[in-house]
């Protein structure tokens, strides 16, 4: 028979029982939470009390190193920044639903000849993603999706891969389908098409479709009010960080593409590659020079940099850094690449550099695929080259280029913000002086 327990001993005792049943319960609750993934706020710390965004940036950064002599290309469902915006506004919930808005990019009336190149083509869907997200400046009546037409794409002339459109080398731009849009002529006035790039229109129209006269859409002072951020003022974001963003989602390859690239890549790059120790040397020759006699191509529109320009600019840079150990040499123009890799072999502080190149360069001799359409070559084999280029110069922390090349500044711009260096610099052979040439050439 034992002694009664007195009041203070009681009250000890609940209270112990009390605590270690609070214990037991929170224990349950996470069991409970983990094992059928309750939905709530999203943690912030894994079981090892690190940052879970500190995971994700290694884990993202270690991807990233693992690809350095593969096929590499940032992710939008996954990347984040302005990258992950365009992602998400470009893939609604419901695509059939009335308040889902479209910006219709139309082909060009007479679109057979249009010989725009590829960063040609994605600086203008840059202008109407921004016409699109921002409804034209008007954010009244919300944002727009943006999809293209089914008309012909001329460099997909011939596809093997799918539609004769972007879509044949390239992710869709959205999860939507032109099923889903207002047709033209829609009696319910649900559609309508603009004269030109400045027409305006109502914002509670469902369905905008833009000129086919117009090459460009409308210029939009407002670039970043639909990406959530609390400051609209251009000085608070970075505007290289959002045309590389815009870059990078409209030159997402389609899987036969980026097997292609992969290979060609895999052919071109060592494995022991060192991109702080890389310089890139993209030359845009051909067509692009003042005087050139490339029929059915765009008219020239500069007068092109000497090789010997391009030559005195590796020499300053390996003086600035004697560490730099690779070159990588581009160019749609072969006898240019030719030239200059000869006269880099030639030059006594540049003759140590291994010089890399992309290996099986269709090197068409023009910035679009027309040149080398018309003598049987393929389209395809066109697009591949020049994506691989460009990939090639991803490995690059020293540039020099042209900013009158839109090609070439795109390259730098996509280097700064996806590249495989530690940062970039810059020489300017060929100064333009806009946001994009100023945003390749310095960053901002």
């Amino acid at each position: 028979m034992g002694f009664p327990l007195k009041a203070p001993m009681l009250k000890t005792k609940h209270m112990s029982l009390m605590v270690a049943l609070l214990g037991f319960m929170q224990i349950l609750w996470m069991y409970f939470q983990s094992t059928y993934n309750c939905v709530g706020a999203s943690p912030t710390m894994s079981v090892d009390n690190r940052p879970l965004s500190t995971l994700r940036q290694a884990a993202y950064a270690s991807d990233k190193r693992s690809s350095v002599a593969s096929f590499w290309w940032p992710d939008p469902a996954t990347n984040g920044g302005f990258l992950s915006a365009i992602h998400l506004t470009q893939h609604p919930d419901d695509c059939s639903s009335k308040s889902t808005k479209f910006f219709v990019m139309s082909s060009l009336k007479d679109n057979d000849g249009d010989n725009r190149g590829l960063s040609a083509w994605a600086a203008i869907t840059m202008q109407h993603m921004l016409h699109a997200f921002t409804d034209g400046d008007d954010y009244s009546a919300g944002r727009r999706v943006l999809i293209n037409d089914n008309h012909l794409w001329p460099m997909a002339k011939g596809c093997e891969h799918g539609p004769e459109t972007r879509d044949c080398y390239f992710i869709p731009f959205t999860s939507c389908k032109l099923s889903d849009v207002d047709p033209i002529g829609a009696k319910d006035g649900s559609a309508v098409v603009l004269k030109d790039a400045k027409s305006d229109y109502s914002r509670f129209t469902r369905t905008v479709y833009s000129s086919d006269t117009a090459k460009y859409a409308r210029p939009t002072k407002d670039h970043f009010s639909w990406t959530g951020l609390q400051s609209n003022n251009p000085k608070d974001h970075s505007n290289t960080a959002l045309s590389a963003a815009f870059l990078a989602y409209n030159l997402q390859p389609q899987p036969w593409l980026r097997r292609e690239i992969e290979s060609r890549l895999k052919r071109s790059l060592p494995s022991d590659i060192d991109p702080d120790r890389t310089l890139g040397v993209p030359i845009r020759r051909s067509d692009k020079c003042h005087g050139h006699s490339i029929e059915g191509s765009a008219n020239g529109e500069l007068n092109c940099p000497d090789l010997n320009t391009y030559l005195d600019s590796v020499k300053n840079f390996l003086v600035f850094d004697p560490l730099i150990e690779n070159v990588i040499v581009t160019s749609e123009d072969a006898s240019a690449c030719s030239e200059f890799i000869t006269m880099l072999k030639n030059d006594d502080l540049c003759s140590s550099l291994r010089i890399l190149q992309n290996v099986g360069d269709t090197q068409q001799g023009t910035g679009s695929a027309s040149q080398l359409e018309k003598q049987g070559a393929s389209n395809a084999d066109v697009i591949a080259s020049a994506l691989t280029s460009l990939h090639l110069h991803l490995r690059a922390r020293y540039f020099v280029l042209t900013t009158k090349s839109s090609w070439t500044s795109s390259i730098a711009i996509l280097a700064r913000e996806y590249g495989f260096a530690s940062d970039h610099y810059v020489i300017d052979i060929g100064k333009n002086h806009n946001t994009f040439s100023d945003n390749a050439r310095r960053g901002g």
